[in-house]
């Protein structure tokens, strides 16, 4: 038995109520992930029903098999979105179809998602990689809860998103086995397509869920 065969072994299944993604999960497209895109789907579908692959400036092209990938592994893959690296901090976009250079000012890539009718969210805010308090003034759609952060940094982004009455999503940032699914979005119905996705998003009918 593989290590990744024991770890899904011990990881629970989809118990939680509601419709559970990992918004935000690195695959081998990420120069520091390690995570092939079938280990990902073997270890995400035994415990939650959609993710999203946020690679670090770059869409793969894993999305073009879409259909194929959730009748095998019974989950839904939302796409295309990225990472992306401007001149302050990551932002998560969401719908877009390509990535702008990573030294646009957080102004101008926000201002390129939302021309695409895309979901712009402030990635882990207040770790030494976001945008920290510039949160406060960018058109931000919502704020990230994230797996991999420590809980100051997390208590500190709830706080923002309380005081900005923004929604807050929950994404792993797994870029290894085990990660996945640590940190999730739970929503409310059912969703199939990144535009339901950034539409129950932005009217709020979400919340970030950590598993583990």
């Amino acid at each position: 038995m593989s290590d990744l065969e024991r770890m899904i072994i011990r990881s629970p299944r989809k118990t939680e109520k509601g419709f559970l993604v990992d918004m935000h999960i690195h695959s081998h497209f990420s120069s520091d992930s390690f995570l092939r895109f079938e280990e990902i789907l073997l270890e995400a579908a035994f415990t939650i029903n959609g993710i999203v692959i946020t690679d670090h400036d770059i869409i793969g092209s894993f999305h073009l098999d879409k259909n194929t990938i959730e009748k095998e592994h019974e989950i839904v893959v939302f796409a295309p979105a990225v990472e992306i690296s401007s001149t302050e901090g990551h932002i998560l976009a969401y719908g877009i179809a390509s990535v702008p250079s990573r030294e646009l000012e957080p102004e101008e890539v926000l201002r390129i998602i939302h021309d695409e009718k895309g979901l712009a969210v402030a990635a882990h805010p207040f770790s030494e990689l976001g945008v920290g308090d510039l949160v406060y003034d960018l058109p931000f759609d919502a704020i990230e809860i994230n797996g991999a952060r420590p809980a100051s940094d997390n208590q500190k982004a709830k706080e923002a998103a309380t005081l900005l009455e923004l929604p807050m999503v929950g994404g792993s940032d797994a870029h290894i086995h085990g990660e996945i699914a640590s940190c999730v979005t739970q929503f409310r119905k059912k969703i199939q397509t990144m535009d339901e996705l950034i539409a129950e998003v932005k009217k709020g009918r979400c919340q970030p869920l950590m598993l583990r």
